[in-house]
């Protein structure tokens, strides 16, 4: 077995959350965002006419100027440049909306990436952090949580009401009576497994599908015997692999579960990890995804399921747009990853809300970052979102339309996993665990996929890496 070296993290997962780090990488198809024309332009339409009703302030108001980090990731992918994202539309509204406060909006390195926690660092210790920024909801919130503003005085109850998720991992020790430090937007993107319509029909696959991993893998071995291949992934990054097992921990143990992992309270040396990084590796292992996946990059893995390539492949809604663009609207299905034996929630999604909004301590403008947090955080600029961050808005006011589940088809069997079958809601693993943890976590994910790491020995070097985390962040 090899040791784990070193590996400069650009994005991270969870989108992956990237997890959470990593989001669209191609080209919008105009057919998603049709069913939501009509919607997008009648906000834009009454954000208009409420500015337009309103009264003007004197030209000598001074303006206040909020200075705001965007991830391209959480808004504006790589693919959507800065001016066309959703987030730049909202500023604008905002910005007519409020003529008295002007905002900045800066482009800065992906936030699950060593160049951002190298940026923010040495902008916290200078004293030179703006006053908003998207930072990943969990783990990096709370690591930075003495630079920013606490937030339970600022908000009402009503407002933390209308966000139905996320707010648990934006405070203090993940308690809902916590303090917090960020505020969650997005409904967050739920590990699926996609599936090609077209393949399965090939293989007289027509369900019920799989609710255990061994149906998974029963399921694709019928694929293979019929000549196709059931898995595309890129795991150079480990990204794929944290997707697969985010759903799988969370199965397992749940949020409380990993929550004992973060807290120190229980080992990830343990069953928790091993079995999700075991039936990681016997994935490939058993022949069942593309030869090439250990050093194929998570872009060329998405690329190539959309070309058709494979069956199946397990990731989050940021990428509906690349598939169903490539695979067609009406060719692409989506089921939850099933659980492994001995899960205590066999029915879950795992990923929650992937982005939070939080304000610096640094800032002098705290009511009026708040005032824009707020509207960036409504229905009107959320459905902006919908179709480039692949994710339903977390209002509690959203419902489906049938205009958006014709645009948005996958998105509304989530939703329909959420809201009619109650599937348990968790926060993904690398949401939960610190920055640090996540980055040596996927690099396993690829040694152990491949197998030049074995599942024991990853989850043993896991376990060494968290207990020195936790002796740091004590002294």
């Amino acid at each position: 077995m090899t040791e784990l070296g070193g590996v400069d993290m650009n994005i991270a997962s969870r989108e992956p959350h990237a997890a959470r780090g990593l989001r669209r990488q191609v080209s919008r198809s105009s057919t998603l965002r049709v069913g939501l024309s009509i919607c997008v332009g009648v906000a834009l339409a009454a954000s208009d006419a409420a500015v337009a009703g309103a009264s003007v302030r004197p030209s000598t108001t001074s303006v206040t100027t909020i200075t705001m980090w965007n991830d391209p990731l959480a808004a504006g992918s790589a693919t959507v440049p800065l001016s066309k994202s959703f987030v730049h539309t909202g500023v604008e509204m905002f910005e007519r909306q409020n003529p008295d406060i002007k905002v900045d909006l800066i482009q800065q390195p992906f936030a699950a990436s060593t160049s951002f926690e190298t940026l923010l660092r040495s902008s916290e210790v200078a004293g030179t952090t703006p006053d908003v920024a998207q930072l990943y909801t969990g783990g990096q919130v709370l690591q930075n949580a003495q630079y920013l503003e606490p937030l339970n005085s600022h908000l009402s109850k009503s407002y933390i009401a209308s966000l139905y998720d996320g707010w648990q991992f934006d405070t203090s020790g993940y308690s809902s009576n916590g303090q917090i430090y960020g505020v969650p937007y997005g409904a967050g993107y739920w590990y699926v497994v996609y599936y090609n319509k077209e393949d399965f029909k090939k293989a007289g696959i027509t369900g019920p599908f799989p609710q255990t991993w061994a149906g998974l893998i029963t399921l694709a071995k019928k694929l293979k015997a019929d000549g196709i291949t059931p898995f595309e992934f890129g795991e150079k990054e480990g990204y794929f692999g944290a997707w697969t097992e985010d759903a799988l921990i969370s199965g397992l143990v749940g949020d409380n579960g990993v929550l004992q992992m973060y807290n120190g309270k229980s080992s990830l040396n343990s069953p928790t990890l091993t079995g999700p990084y075991t039936a990681w590796h016997e994935l490939y292992a058993d022949g069942l995804t593309n030869s090439d996946a250990p050093s194929l990059t998570y872009t060329s893995g998405i690329a190539e399921y959309a070309a058709g390539k494979a069956a199946m492949t397990i990731t989050g809604e940021y990428y509906d747009s690349q598939i169903t663009a490539g695979l067609g609207l009406d060719n692409v299905g989506l089921f939850p990853v099933p659980a492994l034996p001995g899960s205590k929630y066999p029915h879950a999604l795992s990923g929650g809300p992937n982005n939070t909004y939080v304000i610096f301590k640094n800032s002098k403008h705290v009511a009026d970052d708040l005032k824009l947090i707020e509207f960036l955080t409504s229905v009107k600029v959320q459905t902006l979102a919908v179709n480039e961050l692949g994710q339903l808005p977390n209002n509690t006011s959203f419902t489906l339309t049938p205009a958006f589940i014709k645009a948005q088809p996958l998105l509304a069997s989530v939703y329909n996993y959420i809201k009619v079958q109650h599937y348990y809601l968790a926060e993904a693993f690398d949401n939960i665990m610190p920055g640090s943890i996540c980055s040596y976590w996927y690099q396993t994910n690829n040694a152990v996929f491949s197998g030049t790491t074995s599942p024991s020995s990853a989850a043993s070097s896991m376990q060494a890496q968290m207990q020195s985390y936790l002796a740091s962040s004590k002294s």
